[in-house]
């Protein structure tokens, strides 16, 4: 008789400390302790979130919310991986972010708390929190409630603080993230005692709507931008939101995009897909998901009478002499990067994978054959397969606020330059302008470049070009005086 052996799942809790690594910037690390508050908010009620951001600490407040007691703490906020809220219509699906935040910030803490109704906060502190060598105990401790009987309220203060954050970038930041919950005072912001204000969009037309996808009412509006009224941040398409956390911008839904057709440039709105599931680090939606496929499906389909008609809105095409140079252009890109042993920053032919191109904002893809534009354009995607050969240049009137942008259209990198940005017009769209342009593009793929780096590399291809067209130069005028001297 075979020996019965039983093997079981463990943890190492250094793994924790990897987590506390998982965000782009400090301003996301704090945001996911303003979703948690978000998630904690009482139906019927106003949440107020107080934050207080300086050199060495930060400390986040919210009050109006559920609260925590004794159980809450254990059950819900030390348990990594594991919170009742997991699988929810919440924010919060992992059961991590909030813990690990305040290691990315800083190496110590306090979290206090208290629910409504209840006389006194439990407290309790970890002062070198990073150390991440076991999991933690803490003692719970007693102290006075901070605010009114009746509110429940958590405090986290994180001390020795060593990532940058600016308080006047933050707010407009948190603003823009919250704007819904802003608007409609369900959530009330402040950063150092001023008031966290939700940005303006203007329109000249709005279609509101609440139409049925993926079991659940989606609700929001759609529209025309106001053409004075978009400032330098301006993006077009519709702004997604998770129960009003921005979560994607410029969104299509499966029409083609600004780049694609000038007109889109337009399109703007709002629409809330709390049905969708988040990645992890709430970057995006889950677009291989069940419901993202009926969501975008049915978005598709709303969109479509707005969409034909700002299809019609085109612009006249650039003139000839531009399109001749963005080819000399690309050659001329081409022959620099070969000399400056960079030819993969500007791949030719790329192999997409479907996958990829489903999950991808911003393609000009719908799920279904009969959707689908007949010139596909989409973004490229990291750590694509990529082919030999270099990239196409081309000149297309897009939005004037729009420079340029890189798509992958009919399989091939491209670097598509506006013909209608004011410094494209001052300089006639010229040799030297576009080659930097294509420059700036290619290089804003690079990973892990700092600024300096960035400028120093683009600085780097034109000086290599000046001197490439100086030698050609030098060698033509050698040409002509040996044939003139051959004649003569």
């Amino acid at each position: 008789m075979a020996q019965r052996v039983t093997v079981r799942e463990r943890i190492d809790p250094a793994i924790t400390a990897s987590l506390f690594a998982n965000y782009r910037s400090s301003a996301d690390a704090v945001m996911e302790l303003v979703d948690n508050a978000i998630d904690s908010r009482l139906k019927g009620s106003s949440l107020e979130v107080l934050l207080q951001v300086h050199p060495t600490f930060v400390v986040v407040e919210s009050r109006g919310g559920e609260g925590m007691g004794p159980t809450e703490l254990e059950r819900n906020y030390l348990r990594w991986g594991g919170s009742p809220k997991r699988g929810s219509r919440l924010l919060g699906q992992y059961g991590q972010g909030g813990k690990a935040a305040i290691g990315h910030l800083g190496r110590s803490f306090t979290v206090e708390a208290s629910r409504p109704g209840d006389e006194i906060a439990w407290r309790f502190a970890d002062p070198d929190y990073r150390d991440r060598s076991k999991l933690k105990t803490y003692e719970l401790k007693v102290v006075p409630k901070r605010a009114p009987v009746e509110q429940g309220y958590v405090r986290i203060r994180i001390d020795g603080v060593d990532k940058h954050l600016d308080p006047r970038r933050l707010g407009p930041r948190l603003g823009d993230t919250y704007r819904p919950l802003v608007v409609h005072a369900d959530l009330k912001m402040s950063i150092n005692g001023v008031r966290v204000q939700p940005p303006a969009i203007n329109f000249q037309e709005e279609h509101r709507f609440a139409v049925r996808a993926a079991g659940t009412t989606l609700k929001g509006w759609y529209g025309i931008a106001e053409p004075e009224g978009r400032g330098v941040d301006y993006v077009p398409g519709l702004r997604c939101y998770k129960l009003g956390r921005l979560i994607a911008a410029g969104e299509f839904f499966g029409h083609p995009n600004a780049v694609q057709v000038s007109g889109m440039a337009r399109l703007v709105g709002e629409v809330d897909l709390a049905p969708v599931p988040l990645t992890m680090n709430k970057s995006d939606f889950a677009r291989d998901s069940v419901a993202w496929v009926a969501v975008e499906r049915r978005m598709h389909a709303l969109l479509a009478p707005l969409t034909e008609r700002l299809a019609e809105d085109e612009l006249a095409p650039p003139p000839a002499s531009a399109l001749k140079t963005a080819e000399q252009v690309r050659r001329l890109l081409g022959q620099v990067l070969k000399l400056a042993e960079r030819e993969e920053m500007f791949p030719g032919l790329a192999a997409a994978r479907p996958q990829a191109q489903a999950r991808t904002r911003s393609s000009g893809q719908h799920r279904t054959e009969v959707d689908r534009p007949a010139s596909p354009v989409r973004l490229p995607n990291e750590n694509e397969q990529k082919r030999r050969g270099f990239g196409n240049v081309i000149v297309r009137p897009l939005d004037p606020t729009i420079r340029s942008q890189t798509v992958i259209e009919h399989d091939v990198t491209t670097v598509v330059i506006n013909s209608r940005h004011p410094l494209f017009l001052k300089r006639a769209g010229d040799i030297w302008y576009q080659l930097e342009t294509a420059a700036r593009e290619v290089f804003k793929s690079l990973e892990g470049a700092s600024v300096a780096d960035y400028e120093r590399r683009v600085n780097e291809v034109l000086l290599i070009a000046f001197k490439l067209r100086a030698h050609r130069r030098e060698a033509r005028s050698r040409k002509a005086t040996a044939q003139l001297e051959l004649i003569s």
